[in-house]
């Protein structure tokens, strides 16, 4: 409790960018099969041979994701402003979610899961990147490292603990929380405009 109180701002804002982030994950990984189930084989039977075959598919999308994601990573060294790659990072990434909810062909959804990899990659590299940078000459920086991964397992369980009522606002269709998912991350871009960056060098 001590070292929270006296952590730095950047820890806090980096922090409000993950929760939306993170939630938005959630619902990708909760929701992805069923959404995908909707608009591409038509059936939300959960026993039918179709909605099995789209859990089989999706499969394959995260593998594009992880691949859109490798790709994204070796450009985002290019960006000379970081907030700048991380915000449209996240903005991709919303824009995959999005056209996830209406895209009806199996193959042409690797395109949303390729720009969701973009959001990845960034998530993976860039909050850390910012907080260690802001923690520099605080001390304990192993302790505020664990302390950050909290911004990783609380929105998502904040995020699971509202996902019942956010699915029955948007229609009960899975394939709807996959936008509720694309205006997180676009809460999230918006959000690292409040982040102050120091340079580790600083």
């Amino acid at each position: 409790l001590t070292l929270l109180k006296k952590a730095p701002a950047t820890f806090w804002r980096v922090g409000l960018v993950q929760f939306f982030c993170w939630a938005a994950m959630l619902y990708m990984w909760n929701y992805t099969t069923g959404a995908i189930a909707e608009t591409v084989w038509n059936t939300t039977d959960a026993a039918s041979p179709a909605f099995q075959e789209a859990g089989n598919w999706v499969g394959i999308l995260f593998a594009i994701q992880a691949i859109g994601s490798v790709a994204w990573a070796m450009v985002l060294p290019q960006f000379k402003n970081t907030k700048l790659a991380y915000s449209f990072s996240l903005i991709l990434g919303a824009a995959g979610f999005v056209l996830a909810a209406f895209i009806h062909n199996q193959y042409v959804m690797f395109i949303p899961f390729i720009l969701i990899g973009c959001a990845w990659a960034a998530m993976l590299a860039m909050p850390f990147t910012f907080v260690t940078n802001a923690l520099e000459g605080y001390g304990h920086m192993g302790a505020y490292l664990g302390l950050f991964n909290g911004t990783i397992c609380i929105p998502q369980i904040i995020a699971a603990a509202v996902g019942g009522l956010l699915l029955h606002m948007v229609g009960s269709e899975q394939s709807h929380m996959m936008i509720v998912a694309g205006v997180a991350l676009v809460l999230g871009a918006l959000s690292v405009t409040v982040i102050k960056e120091h340079r580790a060098s600083e």
